[in-house]
């Protein structure tokens, strides 16, 4: 990681001379490649993964600068006015686009198998119960099995560990655990467990897809692109390419302008 320090040096330079405080590969980056970190609107720091591979580092160095812009100009990181003005609804698309690109599709494609399995194994639970009892629904409480049940049990339709009389109990262990437990009422605290999990699921997709739309974040990817793969970004987002070059042309935002020309050096 030093001798991309010393690749960087300018870059890394003017990013000091901003005020920024930036460690190259000495921390994790809260689990990211780079992180962009501003406290009391003027402690700023850019933090490189250490465990990051060398072909990244220009990229995420780029990346978390384009963070740093925008809280310059608009500290909330609520729009990109500061750069494109109004957006048309086709530029958008064109952001959208370069976020396609650029994000990695392992962990969305992962979230999204996974949901979809538990969705089906939560339809095949349902329909076994159904034999039993006919009018059984997947959401809310099914008294007719739920009456029949009494403590420790019941704390399995709300965890799937619990320790009661210091004595472990797992969802795993169901039938193991409670020897008299019928079929209908071991396959309806599974399924309220599968349900427990499609949930955290949900709730980590809708969380991803808020980050991947953040404005803060699809300006950055654009960024990060634009000086990376120049070509590939006219490509998938024209319009906004243009718009881009012009406010370098005329030096509306005076960090970029200085960016541009250093860079000019590293390549």
């Amino acid at each position: 990681m030093a001798c991309k320090r010393d690749k960087f040096i300018d870059l890394i330079e003017y990013y000091e001379s901003l005020g920024i405080t930036v460690k190259l590969g000495k921390t994790k980056a809260r689990g990211n490649k780079g992180i962009f970190i501003a406290k009391r609107g003027r402690d700023f720091r850019i933090d490189i993964s250490k465990s990051i591979d060398d072909n990244s580092v220009l990229a995420t160095l780029l990346h978390e600068f384009a963070h740093y812009v925008h809280y310059c100009y608009d500290n909330e990181l609520s729009s990109l006015k500061f750069i494109f003005d109004e957006l048309s609804d086709e530029e958008m698309e064109e952001l959208l686009s370069v976020t396609v690109y650029k994000v990695p599709r392992n962990s969305a494609y992962t979230l999204i198998n996974l949901k979809t399995s538990l969705t089906n194994e939560i339809k095949t639970l349902a329909d076994s119960i159904k034999d039993f009892y006919p009018e059984f629904k997947i959401t809310g409480s099914y008294f007719p099995i739920e009456d029949n049940m009494s403590y420790p049990l019941k704390y399995l339709l709300k965890y799937d560990n619990f320790i009661y009389n210091k004595k472990k109990y797992s969802i795993n262990n169901a039938l193991s655990d409670f020897k008299t437990l019928s079929k209908p009422q071991l396959n309806y605290l599974i399924l309220k467990s599968k349900r427990r999990c499609l949930a955290r699921v949900n709730s980590r997709i809708s969380k991803l897809n808020q980050y991947y739309n953040a404005p803060t974040e699809l300006w950055a990817r654009f960024f990060e692109l634009f000086f990376t793969e120049p070509c590939k970004a006219e490509s998938l987002a024209p319009s906004l390419s243009r718009k881009f070059k012009t406010a370098m042309e005329v030096r509306r935002i005076k960090e970029i302008s200085k960016l541009n020309e250093i860079l000019k050096n590293i390549y």
